[in-house]
């Protein structure tokens, strides 16, 4: 399997391993909303991953524009927990909603030259 959109990829991991880390042992690490946004950002990551945006077909299109809105609804709800700085989730908000962006223009130009 060939490897896609490495940039998106990184911005996920970016988030999950800097941004919203939180070492084993701290027990805020048990937060539902947390444990939400790890499960989407790994599916997230996977799909962004191996999913060739100008070949994918408009379900896997669907797919992956879905897991990115539910990572940014996550990151959201982080926001509002108080487990990270205001700043924070702000910038990791910023950066998924550029995830969007691009990814819908990517996938806008994909169309248009089919």
């Amino acid at each position: 399997m060939s490897k896609c959109n490495a940039e998106f990829v990184e911005t996920v991991f970016c988030l999950m391993f800097e941004t919203f880390w939180m070492a084993p042992y701290d027990p805020r690490r048990s937060d539902p909303v947390l444990a939400c946004f790890e499960r989407r950002a790994r599916y997230a990551s996977v799909l962004l991953g191996k999913t060739d945006l100008a070949s994918a077909t408009g379900a896997q299109l669907r797919e992956v524009a879905k897991a990115v809105a539910e990572l940014e609804e996550s990151v959201q709800q982080i926001a509002g927990t108080g487990l990270f700085r205001s700043r924070e989730c702000a910038e990791a908000l910023e950066r998924v909603r550029g995830i969007r962006e691009a990814l819908a223009e990517q996938c806008a130009a994909g169309i248009l030259s089919r």
